[in-house]
């Protein structure tokens, strides 16, 4: 296996990871978008908790695999599979973005039912 196989086959980690972790922001933004603005939205009850839902869960699901794609690829660069440090950055900043996102989103959405009980 030559060397730009190798290369191609690392590259896959590192973008997921910035992806998701941007994604992840994306999906935080439009929750506290849709948060904002509910009082304003003229939609049905049962239309504000399905699409609360449907965030609250993207905002928990992207962050997570930013973060263990930005961790599995770390951990193959530290083990020598391959040196790329634009690789490194991506991998840094999805976990970075993802771990920041999901303790926000998890304090906004737990929050409200720790404080009530």
């Amino acid at each position: 296996m030559n060397n730009k196989l190798k290369t191609e086959k690392y590259r896959r980690l590192p973008i997921t990871a910035l992806v998701t972790g941007i994604l992840s922001l994306t999906v935080f933004s439009l929750q506290a978008l849709q948060m904002w603005f509910s009082n304003y939205l003229t939609t049905d009850n049962a239309e504000k908790i399905f699409s609360t839902i449907i965030v609250t869960i993207l905002g928990i699901i992207l962050p997570i695999i930013a973060i263990v794609c930005g961790s599995i690829d770390l951990n193959r660069i530290r083990k020598g599979f391959h040196k790329n440090k634009l690789f490194k950055a991506f991998d840094i900043t999805g976990i970075v973005l993802g771990s920041s996102i999901f303790l926000i989103v998890a304090i906004f959405n737990l929050g409200p039912i720790i404080m009530h009980h």
